[in-house]
């Protein structure tokens, strides 16, 4: 044997520890292949394709990929090695659960049910209400109308409108069964009501604590829970856990979690849009909304084009706007080819991120925001996915703003339980990848200052802002560096904090856009004159999209 066939024959063979992640979409399908690369695991390669296109595509995509800084010797087997690799995946339902909702009080106990029915996964396709001003027979109407996997009722509190609770299980009762496949009932109310409703409804009434159990507020967890057991049941018997709102929702806690930040997640996909809130200890709650995507029907109602229109830097009339966005609906899956059809599918999103903060009643008090789906976590430049999120949530305060590049965060969320915190925790710097910090006031007087800011920070000395109202000042920050902030508020402007002070300290966390200062208020204030609101919206996109000047590092 020659020294040349020694060497080679104690060579140790390639190997490669590999795992995949994918998430199936309704338009779009991600894939992210996770490696172990010199002793820790790195996203190495992700791809993204329409859904339409099949997953052997998607793979022969990522194949090639991984090919361009693969050893070597096993670029010949990459297809094979993607073929065998494990997979973590999830998957946006082919269609989601449809629930009636029939409550007693629309803003009290039928909001708290309406929030756990979202949050469980299920789109509430009808709700009826004893104070929605209609008459029994329009409300008969409707109810026959509807396919429904499920029939929630909500009733008042204990001692609260027993003849209305009992009136609308009637209405439910008489709708169902005008059905082939009517559905279950379930009976979130008060309890010394539940034999009466099954005597109406039937006997197989699920009994469920009241989500608002009087006037002080309640728990809808309970609710939340059995909506969740019961989707599975009805809709997704493979398991809740595998669909990408659901996934994506424990994937965001575990980011709260891990982080010890209340935390806030948002996805905007073709079709859903998922919100999530989650508190440092993993706690979460959110809302799926089943037709709040970028393709969704609300974005061709009347009125819509015209608001979004009215945010658009660009000279686009209403029509030119309307027609983008009923092609968008139509064919979710193609991506922009000129610049107006950019413009109007960033403007569709972000008034979408508007909807969802308005109907959270605001999203003050969190430390950290990360936006996901193809519209964000994509979009041409950071500082642009930093845009739509600051102007479409307005997150008042102090807030850290982060993206999901890879779309990792829903199939991680997939995982079991006792493999959730480890399977985050090996690609945590891979799968959230920081904006920067955001600053955002709100009040102050037109033309006056609002904010003062002095930044601190290591090798850069002290740097001085003066932010008046109306203005975004954005400062590079890199990702790893942190800066002490001091505010000084002026004018009767505040960041949300619950104790009014005119002198605010906090901690900035850098990222690819870097330290935003945003005095616009909450929410956006614009001119009624076109120009000179395009002029304006102009001048707030240059603000974040514009190179930094050079610095001198000595300052």
């Amino acid at each position: 044997m020659t020294d040349l066939d020694a060497s080679a024959s104690i060579t140790p063979p390639a190997s490669a520890e590999l795992s995949l992640l994918v998430d199936t979409g309704s338009a779009w399908t991600k894939a992210s292949l996770v490696a172990r690369v010199r002793g820790r695991w790195r996203i190495v390669a992700s791809v993204a394709q329409p859904t339409a296109w099949g997953e052997d595509a998607l793979l022969v995509t990522l194949a090639d990929r991984v090919r361009e800084g693969v050893d070597p010797r096993l670029a010949g087997t990459v297809a094979d090695l993607l073929d065998a690799t494990p997979r973590i995946a999830c998957r946006t339902p082919a269609r989601p659960g449809r629930l009636v909702l029939a409550a007693v009080s629309h803003d009290i106990s039928g909001a708290a049910a309406r929030h756990a029915a979202e949050a469980a996964g299920w789109v509430v396709v009808e709700e009826a209400s004893a104070d929605d001003g209609r008459s029994l027979l329009d409300r008969l109407g409707v109810l026959q109308a509807v396919q429904a996997d499920a029939w929630l009722l909500v009733g008042g509190f204990d001692d609260a409108a027993p003849d209305q609770a009992l009136e609308l299980a009637s209405l439910v009762a008489a709708a169902r069964r005008d059905d082939d496949a009517p559905g279950p009932v379930l009976w979130a109310g008060s309890g010394r009501l539940a034999e009466a409703v099954a005597a109406i409804t039937g006997p197989d009434l699920t009994v469920l604590p009241n989500p608002r159990r009087d006037e002080h507020g309640g728990d809808p967890e309970p609710l939340r829970r059995h909506l969740e057991d019961l989707l599975q049941q009805l809709v997704e018997p493979g398991g809740v856990r595998q669909l990408a709102p659901i996934a994506f929702r424990r994937g965001v806690a575990e980011v709260a979690r891990a982080g010890g930040l209340r935390t806030a997640g948002i996805e905007i996909g073709a079709r859903y849009a998922t919100w999530v809130r989650a508190e440092p200890d993993g706690t979460a709650s959110g809302r799926v909304f089943a037709a709040g995507g970028t393709a969704s029907p609300l974005l061709t109602m009347a009125g819509v084009a015209s608001r979004v229109a009215r945010h658009l830097a660009l000279p686009l009339d209403e029509l030119a706007v309307a027609d983008a966005l009923q092609n968008q609906r139509a064919r979710p899956a193609a991506l922009p080819q000129t610049e107006d059809e950019l413009a109007v599918a960033q403007g569709a999103a972000r008034l979408r991120l508007e909807q969802i903060a308005a109907d959270e009643g605001g999203i003050g008090n969190l430390d950290l925001i990360v936006g996901a789906g193809r519209v964000l976590a994509c979009a041409p430049a950071p500082a642009v996915a930093a845009m739509l999120l600051v102007d479409g949530l307005r997150p008042l305060g102090v807030t850290q703003l982060a993206i999901d590049p890879a779309g990792v965060l829903a199939p991680l969320g997939s995982l079991p339980d006792d493999e959730l915190g480890e399977g985050f925790a090996a690609i945590a710097g891979d799968a959230i990848v920081p904006l920067g910090t955001a600053v955002v006031a709100r009040g102050g007087r037109a033309g006056a200052t609002v904010m003062r800011v002095r930044v601190r920070r290591a090798g850069w000395g002290e740097e001085r802002f003066e932010i008046r109202a109306g203005q975004v000042v954005v400062e590079p920050l890199p990702r790893g560096a942190q800066a002490e902030l001091e505010i000084e508020l002026a004018g009767g402007a505040s960041l949300g904090t619950q104790r009014r002070s005119v002198h605010v300290h906090a901690q900035a966390s850098g990222g690819s856009v870097g330290l935003i200062l945003d005095a616009r208020d909450v929410p956006l204030r614009l001119p009624r004159r076109v120009d000179d609101r395009r002029a304006v919206l102009g001048a707030w996109l240059e603000a974040f999209t514009a190179e930094p000047a050079p610095r001198d590092g000595s300052r």
